[in-house]
This record gives C-alpha cells, sequence and structure tokens, in this order.
C-alpha cells in the first residue's frame, strides 16, 4: 500500500468523537474533493470525516493527498467558518478485499463474460470497503462518481456501474451520494475546489490505468456484457462480502475465498 493504514485504536477513538450524522467522505483525487465541497452545500451536511483508501495496484507519494487534504480544510473554512467541519484524514484499505474481487478470479471472470477490466471493481472496492465505517456514522458516503469527463468515457463510472455502486451500499442501509455525477465539465469541477489542480495531478497514480482504451484512448468495452458482469457476478458478490466485513471486520482472505465460491457465475 502506499501509505499504512490509521491505526485501528485510532480510528475508534476519532468514530466514537465524532457527531453522528458525520458523513464519510471518499478522499483520493480531484473529483472526490470537489465532491466533498459540492455535498456540502446541502444543509444537512456539516460533518465530513475523509477517508483516504488505495488499491493494491497504486503507488505513489502519499504527500500529495496530505497537502490536498489540508487545501480543501482551508477552503471549507473560507466558505463556512466555523459551522461545517473537515476532520482529521484516516487511511484505511483492504488489499485482501481488493484481491478477491479483482484479482483473483480474472481468468474464470474473462472466460464467462467476455472481457475483464480492474477498474469496475476496483471502484466497487472503494465504496464496500467504507461501508462499515459509514454504520457508525451518518450512513452516507460521498463519492466523486462522474458519468462524464468532458466527453471522455470511463469504462467504471458509466451510469450502470453508478446504479450497482448505490446499490450494494443501500443494501447495507447506507446513501452512496454522487453530487457530481451529472457535471460534464471540467470547469465546474474547478470551480468547486477553488485553487488550481489540473485533474490527473496531485494523486497518487494506478499501474493498470487505461487498461481498457485502445492506443488511441478510446474506451473499448460491450454495454451487454458489462451489464452482464455487474448484475451476476459484481453485485451479489460486493453485497456478500460486505455482509462478512460489517459482521466481521478483521475478516481474513480465507474468509472471503469461501464467500465467492458460492457465488453461482464463479462455480
Amino acid at each position: 500500500m502506499i501509505k499504512e493504514n490509521t491505526k485501528d485504536k485510532e480510528i475508534q477513538q476519532i468514530l466514537e468523537a465524532l457527531p453522528k450524522e458525520t458523513v464519510i467522505g471518499e478522499f483520493s483525487g480531484r473529483d472526490s474533493v470537489a465532491a466533498i465541497l459540492k455535498a456540502l452545500e446541502d444543509n444537512g451536511i456539516n460533518d465530513i470525516l475523509p477517508v483516504a483508501s488505495f488499491a493494491a495496484t497504486e503507488y505513489g507519494d502519499p504527500t500529495s493527498l496530505e497537502e490536498n487534504y489540508l487545501q480543501m480544510v482551508e477552503r471549507v473554512k473560507t466558505l463556512y467558518g466555523d459551522n461545517k467541519k473537515i476532520h482529521p484524514l484516516i487511511y484505511y484499505s483492504n488489499p485482501d478485499l481488493w484481491s478477491i474481487i479483482n484479482g483473483r478470479f480474472v481468468e474464470v471472470i474473462n472466460r464467462k463474460f467476455g472481457f475483464y477490466t480492474p477498474c469496475i471493481g476496483c471502484h466497487a472496492y472503494f465504496h464496500l470497503l467504507r461501508v462499515p465505517m459509514a454504520l457508525k456514522l451518518g450512513r452516507k458516503i460521498i463519492s466523486g462518481e462522474r458519468e462524464n469527463h468532458d466527453g471522455r468515457v470511463k469504462v467504471n463510472q458509466l451510469g450502470s456501474c453508478l446504479d450497482i455502486y448505490q446499490e450494494v451500499t443501500r443494501h447495507f442501509g447506507v446513501e452512496l451520494l454522487m453530487p457530481l455525477r451529472h457535471v460534464d465539465k471540467g470547469e465546474e469541477v474547478e470551480r468547486l475546489i477553488g485553487w488550481n489542480w489540473q485533474e490527473g495531478d496531485n494523486h497518487p497514480d494506478c499501474i493498470y490505468s487505461g487498461n481498457y482504451r485502445d492506443i488511441e484512448g478510446t474506451a473499448l468495452y460491450d454495454e451487454e456484457k458489462v451489464r452482464a458482469f455487474l448484475e451476476s457476478y459484481l453485485l451479489p458478490l460486493c453485497i456478500q462480502l460486505g455482509e462478512l466485513i460489517v459482521n466481521k471486520e478483521d475478516s481474513s482472505k480465507v474468509d472471503m475465498v469461501k464467500i465467492i465460491m458460492e457465488i453461482e457465475e464463479i462455480a
């Protein structure tokens, strides 16, 4: 991982001290920060706990995350004074969970559905990972997902994918907020952030970045195959894995493998 998890005891102390209506804010790149700032425009959202999580394929210097966090805190203070608050940044990842969703059964997924990209399951991992924490607070998670990026398609943020991500968290009584879902233009993201931050800069990189694009950068995918993968594999898998980590937060990879073997499409 890019950075070790915040200690369990420290996370527990932070959660216990926060207002119960606190919302989890997914904290990574530019869109996630803009989504947090957009969510704060809601009068019902006053406290946000930012949680930075990493995929097993990411690399980079975490210093940029910490700098962006401090800039976000200052931006919120400028906009709202003491009326709204960004709480301490927590680091929390689960490489075993990422591996089970995205790595262990690549051959089977490709054979069953005729395609494979880790990016869809990776975003599902990011949302699912934070569900146990959200259940202890306001039962809401803010995500920076966008269906359109200035005309560019990101397969992991197709409308069908975003619907499934929300269905997964909804199963556990957690609302996955996507305040930027229908924001098409990067200019709007920049306006929300309030400081100069170019897309793609100052956040971790992934070794699989662009894996579903051809040499010219065009996204290659079959909507029907994506839907089949989402509905018959990713959705039931994430629900069952979610049940496991909600009820046993120290679940091992062995526990997770037992769960995945029960998914009909994997047999």
